[in-house]
């Protein structure tokens, strides 16, 4: 099953507050998104997070600031050789 079936959509539009502009802020507000992304994480693999095409991990990690109209996309770990 694929990340979007779990979750049950593929696009969602997120209001943060002001002064809740982080990557992190993001995710506390899609819980079943980061619950999915922990569930990686534990088995070993890292999603992909890209943050308007870059990576989140260039960008601050989770400490990533979002402005207004960015576009968040997530991706589960791809395996294959």
């Amino acid at each position: 099953m694929t990340l979007r079936e779990k979750l049950g959509w593929n696009t969602r539009i997120v209001e943060l507050k002001s002064g809740e502009n982080r990557l992190s802020n993001l995710l506390e507000k899609l819980p079943r998104l980061a619950e999915e992304l922990e569930a990686y994480r534990e088995k070993g693999y890292e999603p992909v997070i890209l943050v308007n095409g870059r990576h989140h991990v260039f960008l601050g990690g989770l400490d990533a600031v979002l402005s207004d109209g960015d576009v968040v996309d997530v991706f589960p770990p791809a395996a294959g050789g």
